[in-house]
C-alpha cells in the first residue's frame, strides 16, 4: 500500500527565557542642616532609606529609569530623651545599557527594584549632619520565547508516540498605578503624636475576578507607624483597603489571573487638632499592581516516531513549558539575639525586620533556594530612660524543594517580628519570613521538534523479513522493540497477546512485519 502522502503538524508554545541580572549603583550624598526648632545634634540612633523605582522606559537601547530616596535620620539631643526624626526626600535619574535585542525573548518583562546598599551618617558639627551612601538597583529580565514542536504526524508508513501535555499559550500583562489616599487617626487611649519615626506597610491581594473584560481587584493596605510621644514610643496600625479596575485589550472571563501589589512611595502628613495635638495623619500610598492574566491549552505532542519503511533523522530536544498559576505559602523562622553590653536595657518600644538583597537560585537537587540578610532593628531604652538602637544583619538561606523552578517568585515579607527582654543587656527578636503569592511554574517535556524522512531512501532490503523471534527482557518496552525492527506496536501486542505496555517478565517475542 502506498503511503507517500507526508505532513507534519506543528504547535507553537511559549518557553520562559531568563535573562542575567544587571545592576547599577547610584550614589546618595547630602549635606543637611538642622533647621532652627530642631535641638541639636547629640547622638545618632539610626540612618536609613526607603528607595523606590517610580518609572521606568526604553529609548535608544537603554532603560530609563526615575529612583526616589527617603532618607530617615533618627537622633536624640543632648538636654531630651525624646527621639528626633528628619526625613528628606533625593529624586535621581539614569539609565542602564541594554545588551542587543537578540538575546531578548520576544515577549519581554523588565523589573526594576531599588535597595541600600549602604549609608553612613555623621554630625559635621551639632546642627549639621553629612549623608553618604549609595543605592542599588537591579533589572530582572524574563520573558517568553515561541517555539516550535510537533504534534502529528501522517504518511510514509509513520509510527508516532505523544505525551499529553497542558501550557500556557498566551500571556497578557498590564501595570495598574493608583494613590491609596486615606486618613488614619489615634483612638482616644493613645497618646497624641509628637513626631513620626518609622512607617511599614504591607500589601495584600485578596480578589481577582475578569468581568466584562475587565480585571477587578480587592486588596488592602496594613500601615504599622511608630511614632514619638510625651510618653516615649509608640505603635499605630491601620488597615486600608482598595479596590481597583485594570484593563487589558484580550481579557476574556475564563482566563487564570494573578496580581502582586508593589509599593512605590509612601508619605503620611501629620495634621494638628485646635489644641495642637497630633492625632490625624494623611496617608498617600503609591501602589503598583503588576497584573498576569493568562490563557491555557492542551494538546497531544510528539515524543517519538519512525517510519516502518524509511529512515528516519529526529531532533528531539528539552522544551520548558509554563504551566497555570498555582498559588504558593511559605513561611520560615528566624530567631536573633541582639545585644548591648554597654547599657541596661529596661524598656523594649519596638522591634522590625527587613529582608535585603535576597536572591534566587535553583537547587541541583530539586526546588528552589532564597538566600539573603535579615536586617533587625530594636528601639529601646536604658536606666535612665535614654533611647538606643540595636541592629543586627544575619545571613539566612531558605530552601524550597517542593517549589519547581519558576520565572519569579514573589517578593519575601516579614509576617511578623516579636520581641522579649532576655537580660539586662539582651533582646530576643523572632521573626516570621513570608513567600505568598501565586506563580507560573515550569514543565520541561523532551520533544521532537523536527522529522526528516527521504522517501527515496528506504531501509535495507535486509530488514525485510517475514517473521522473527526476539527473547524479551522484563520492563522491556513494547514500543522500543517495534521502532527497533520497524514493525508495529499494535502488531506485536495483538500477535503475543500482550495488553501492557511494558513486559511483565523475560518472554519469546514473535515480531511481525508491518508496512
Amino acid at each position: 500500500m502506498q503511503n507517500n502522502d507526508w505532513n507534519l503538524r506543528r504547535e507553537t508554545v511559549l518557553t520562559p527565557v531568563l535573562l542575567p541580572e544587571l545592576t547599577q549603583e547610584q550614589s546618595v550624598e547630602l549635606d543637611y542642616v538642622l533647621p532652627d526648632y530642631y535641638p541639636d545634634f547629640f547622638r545618632l540612633l539610626s540612618c536609613t532609606a526607603e528607595t523606590a523605582v517610580t518609572s521606568q522606559s526604553i529609548s535608544d537601547g537603554a532603560l530609563q529609569y526615575a529612583l526616589h530616596v527617603q532618607l530617615h535620620v533618627l537622633y536624640c539631643g543632648e538636654q531630651t530623651d525624646t527621639v528626633q526624626s528628619l526625613t528628606q526626600q533625593l529624586d535621581y535619574q539614569g539609565q542602564i545599557a541594554l545588551p542587543p535585542d537578540g538575546t531578548a525573548p520576544e515577549h519581554l518583562q523588565i523589573r526594576l527594584t531599588a535597595e541600600t546598599s549602604y549609608l553612613n551618617c555623621r554630625a559635621v558639627s551639632q546642627r549639621r549632619i553629612d549623608l553618604r551612601g549609595a543605592v542599588r538597583i537591579r533589572v530582572v529580565r524574563c520573558g517568553e520565547q515561541p517555539a516550535a514542536v510537533l504534534s502529528g504526524a501522517e504518511g510514509l508508513h509513520t509510527r508516532s508516540q505523544t505525551v499529553p501535555v497542558s501550557y500556557v499559550s498566551q500571556i497578557l500583562r498590564t501595570d495598574k498605578r493608583f494613590t491609596l489616599a486615606e486618613d488614619i487617626r489615634l483612638n482616644a487611649a493613645q497618646p497624641a503624636m509628637l513626631s513620626l519615626l518609622r512607617a511599614q506597610t504591607a500589601l495584600t491581594v485578596h480578589e481577582t475576578r475578569i468581568v466584562a473584560g475587565k480585571l477587578v481587584i480587592k486588596g488592602e493596605a496594613a500601615v504599622t507607624l511608630l511614632y514619638t510621644s510625651s510618653e516615649g514610643a509608640e505603635t499605630l496600625s491601620a488597615v486600608l483597603p482598595f479596590s481597583q479596575i485594570a484593563e487589558q485589550e484580550g481579557l476574556t472571563d475564563d482566563m487564570p489571573c494573578f496580581v502582586t501589589a508593589v509599593l512605590s512611595e509612601q508619605h503620611f502628613m501629620p495634621e494638628a487638632e485646635q489644641d495642637g495635638d497630633i492625632r490625624l495623619l494623611h496617608a498617600d500610598l503609591q501602589i503598583i499592581l503588576q497584573c498576569t492574566a493568562i490563557r491555557q491549552a492542551s494538546a497531544e505532542l510528539l515524543t517519538d516516531l519512525y517510519s516502518t519503511v524509511y529512515a528516519a533523522d529526529l531532533q528531539r530536544e528539552p522544551v520548558s513549558l509554563l504551566t497555570a498559576p498555582v498559588p504558593v505559602t511559605e513561611r520560615m523562622q528566624q530567631k536573633l539575639t541582639l545585644t548591648e553590653p554597654d547599657a541596661v536595657l529596661t524598656k523594649v518600644y519596638a522591634a522590625w525586620a527587613e529582608p535585603e538583597n535576597v536572591q534566587s537560585t535553583q537547587n541541583p537537587e530539586g526546588g528552589a533556594v532564597l538566600s539573603g540578610t535579615l536586617h533587625v532593628s530594636v528601639l529601646a531604652a536604658d536606666a535612665e530612660n535614654h533611647p538606643l538602637m540595636l541592629t543586627q544583619q544575619q545571613p539566612f538561606t531558605w530552601e524550597l524543594p517542593h517549589l519547581k523552578p519558576a520565572s519569579l517568585l514573589p517578593p519575601v515579607q516579614v509576617q511578623s517580628c516579636t520581641y522579649t527582654l532576655a537580660g539586662s543587656d539582651t533582646v530576643s527578636v523572632q521573626t516570621e519570613l513570608l513567600l505568598s503569592g501565586q506563580i507560573m511554574q515550569q514543565q520541561t517535556q523532551m520533544l521532537l521538534t523536527d522529522v526528516q524522512i527521504d522517501p527515496e531512501q528506504p531501509l535495507p532490503v535486509t530488514e525485510y523479513y517475514a517473521l522473527r523471534l526476539y527473547f524479551a527482557q522484563p520492563e522491556e518496552s513494547l514500543w522500543e522493540i517495534a521502532k527497533r525492527y520497524h514493525t508495529s506496536e499494535a502488531a506485536i501486542r495483538e500477535e503475543n497477546d500482550i495488553p501492557a505496555e511494558r513486559l511483565t517478565g523475560q518472554q519469546m517475542l514473535l515480531i511481525p512485519i508491518v508496512r
